[in-house]
C-alpha cells in the first residue's frame, strides 16, 4: 500500500513539474535558459564563500575597517550561505528556467552589493 502511494506521488510530482516547465520548453530559447541556469547555480554553490571576503572589504572601504571585521563578517556569512542556497536549488531545478534571483550573476562582482530577487 505505502509503495502504491509512494508511486503515485512521484508520478504526480513528475507530472506537475512536467506542466511547469512545458510552456519553457516550447519557447525557442529553452536550451539557452537551462544551459545559463545550470551554470549559474554550478559556480554559485563553489563559490558562494567568496561573499565573506567581498563583504568585509565592501563595509571596510564604506564605513570603516571595525564594521568591516563585525557587521561586514556578519553579512558575508549570511550572503555566502544565502548564494550557496540559491546556486543549489538552480541547480538542482535547472530544467526549469527561470529570471536570476541573487544579483549580481557571480559573487566575485565586488562593485555591487549582494541583493535577492528578480532584478
Amino acid at each position: 500500500m505505502f509503495q502504491n502511494m509512494r508511486l503515485m506521488s512521484l508520478t504526480a510530482l513528475f507530472a506537475a513539474l512536467f506542466v511547469i516547465a512545458m510552456p519553457s520548453a516550447m519557447a525557442n530559447d529553452y536550451g539557452n535558459q537551462v544551459v545559463d541556469k545550470f551554470s549559474r547555480g554550478f559556480v554559485n554553490t563553489l563559490t558562494g564563500w567568496v561573499e565573506l571576503p567581498k563583504n568585509v572589504v565592501n563595509t571596510s572601504k564604506k564605513d570603516n575597517i571595525g564594521l568591516g571585521l563585525t557587521v561586514g563578517l556578519l553579512k558575508g556569512v549570511a550572503h555566502s550561505v544565502g548564494r550557496t542556497v540559491v546556486g543549489a536549488v538552480e541547480l538542482v531545478t535547472f530544467f526549469i528556467p527561470n529570471e536570476q534571483v541573487v544579483a549580481p550573476r557571480y559573487a566575485w562582482d565586488f562593485s555591487k552589493e549582494t541583493t535577492y530577487g528578480s532584478p
